[in-house]
């Protein structure tokens, strides 16, 4: 989601990061058509809303997977967002709450999904895939980067 919501909200716009993995340990990750870059499920947390709950919404408007299982928290992530990055129309900074999740069963090794939920992303259809833990991360900008990492630390070695 954009910015749009929370502009007259002082303080850093919060995001919630939903980290998806498999039973293979592997992270879902998909391409926004927007920018061509790959990116975790995320959005903004709506007035009132708690990050738990705003995690399940964002993993289901974005996936379609409508995750009812435990949530682990990861801690949370400052980032200084560039006007005219994901949709956002002005600079500022963000604080997202990154939350660990399991899939409750097997889910394909790749699909698509028409997301929904957000004026600036209906209809604009995801390409989802896996990360494994050994691949590379460079085609992520620096905040997915990190958060990639705290997903990596909180999963047992392979």
């Amino acid at each position: 989601m954009n910015d749009s919501s929370s502009r007259g909200r002082a303080g850093p716009i919060l995001k919630a990061c939903a980290c998806l993995v498999d039973a293979r340990g592997r992270l879902l990750v998909f391409r926004h058509p927007g920018d061509g870059n790959m990116q975790l499920p995320k959005g903004t947390i709506e007035p009132g809303e708690s990050p738990e709950v705003a995690v399940r919404r964002e993993l289901l408007e974005e996936s379609g997977i409508d995750h009812v299982g435990e949530l682990q928290p990861l801690g949370t992530l400052q980032r200084d967002c560039e006007a005219g990055i994901e949709g956002n129309t002005l600079r500022h900074p963000q604080l997202w709450h990154l939350f660990l999740m399991r899939a409750d069963g097997p889910l394909p090794e790749t699909f698509d999904h028409v997301a929904m939920g957000s004026p600036e992303e209906d209809g604009l259809v995801f390409s989802f895939s896996w990360l494994a833990a050994g691949d590379d991360t460079g085609s992520f900008t620096l905040p997915y980067q990190q958060a990639i990492e705290r997903v990596r630390a909180a999963l047992p070695a392979a």
